[in-house]
């Protein structure tokens, strides 16, 4: 929350010479002296306001979602790697994850919206298909007006993805769940179910390396035993409740430095998650959810970072079966610790081997370096800054304009109290 108590708020000079009055804080550096190039240095609240539509609401109430959709490291330790992540935002959408003919189940039961987030046992190789020897597992879950109406979308998915080889197609009884639905073609190694919960229907598809029946059920069910009481935490909202949902109620997204000033919340760009739910974008997400625990990470804000879409090298078995989700080539990521020491263990943790050479001039507990991306064959510079509880990484192809984006970031949250 904002400290009303603090009277002195540190302000900056853009990089076209336009200066706003005021003095920095007792204790604290001069923000208008750092060299933060043509990125904004004034919390985003300062230049936008936010207008309320059906687009900015939805992609608000899918990264709701998002942290109440199961990781695959919760449903079996080995699936510790995200194939990666698919927005749904209309009812087309379904055909990333689910049969073709799935999109129009979707709008006649008026679907609404919904989060795919896909997982493997194999670490995902950038522009290489998911070898046959994995297992893997894709999650679905969709939101619908009405507990009738994912009731009736649960049994017409299962019908429209069986008929698609009705000769060939047996269905399969999933025995903790009697109300789901299921089937496989005898032979293959994997299996599609899904099943209706409240105002929600799981779609669960897994592949694994030999076609065991009950190696392939007993996945299934050990999926639904973690997502559906997932789902019990988190009311449905109605069509007016999504398009009235608040822009930034954690406080966070007015922090992050946003280059474009575009500021339009979208899944994995200007989104705020919960740990559980920034951890669908990562690739390793055992080793991403110990470094956020440490550093009691409460709340992760995204700023032109990911995709919405992860694209397949897979097709024909789910399209969230890729090769992890698609991170863009420059943005921010900011995060919130529970307190400065906190904090400092996160800001430790990252970008380990730091370039001296790249500091930026000025800012405070600030370190860059270049880093491979194996999504990438051009040049990756990060850096990572600290202010008191909050933790921002920014990046970029050049090393001065990752470091001018670090000073940016750090300007933005001295200014934000």
């Amino acid at each position: 929350m904002r400290k009303a108590a603090i009277a002195l708020t540190v302000l900056a000079v853009s990089a076209c010479g336009q200066t706003v009055a005021g003095s920095p804080g007792a204790g604290e550096i001069d923000v208008r002296k750092l060299e933060a190039g043509k990125y904004p240095t004034q919390p985003m609240d300062s230049y936008y306001s936010y207008t309320h539509s059906v687009r900015s609401g939805t992609s608000l109430a899918i990264t709701r979602l998002a942290d109440h959709v199961v990781l695959g490291s919760d449903i079996d330790p080995k699936l510790r790697y995200g194939t990666g992540i698919h927005a749904v935002d209309q009812p087309d959408d379904v055909a990333s994850s689910m049969a073709d003919q799935s999109k129009d189940v979707a709008k006649r039961n008026k679907m609404q919206f919904g989060f795919v987030s896909g997982s493997s046992d194999t670490e995902p190789v950038p522009l290489n298909k998911v070898p046959a020897t994995s297992t893997l597992v894709t999650v679905t879950v969709l939101q619908f007006p009405s507990a009738d109406a994912a009731s009736t979308a649960s049994r017409e998915f299962e019908e429209s993805d069986f008929n698609v080889n009705p000769v060939e197609n047996r269905a399969v009884p999933i025995s903790k769940f009697p109300t789901a639905y299921a089937h496989w073609r005898p032979g293959t190694p994997t299996i599609g179910s899904t099943i209706a919960h409240g105002n929600y229907t799981v779609s669960v598809f897994v592949s694994t390396a030999s076609a065991d029946l009950s190696m392939l059920t007993s996945m299934v069910e050990k999926t639904y035993t973690v997502q559906l009481p997932m789902l019990d935490e988190l009311r449905p909202l109605s069509p007016e409740e999504v398009l009235r949902a608040e822009h930034d109620p954690e406080d966070m997204k007015r922090r992050v430095l946003d280059p474009s000033k575009t500021a339009v919340p979208g899944v994995g760009d200007m989104a705020t998650n919960r740990p559980h739910g920034f951890l669908h974008f990562e690739t390793d997400r055992e080793s991403s959810k110990k470094l956020y625990s440490d550093g009691n990470v409460e709340y992760v804000t995204m700023g032109q970072a990911y995709s919405s879409q992860t694209y397949s090298y897979s097709k024909g078995i789910a399209q969230s079966f890729g090769t992890g989700s698609s991170k863009l080539l420059d943005g921010a990521i900011l995060f919130r610790s529970r307190d400065e020491d906190s904090a400092k263990t996160l800001w430790s943790s990252l970008v380990a081997k730091p370039d001296a050479a790249m500091t930026p001039v000025g800012v405070p507990e600030a370190k860059c370096a270049e880093e491979l991306m194996p999504w990438s064959s051009a040049k990756h510079f990060t850096c990572v800054v600290r202010y008191r509880n909050y933790v921002g990484t920014v990046w970029s192809t050049q090393p001065q304009d990752a470091q001018q984006r670090a000073a940016a970031q750090y300007a933005v949250l001295a200014n934000s109290q």
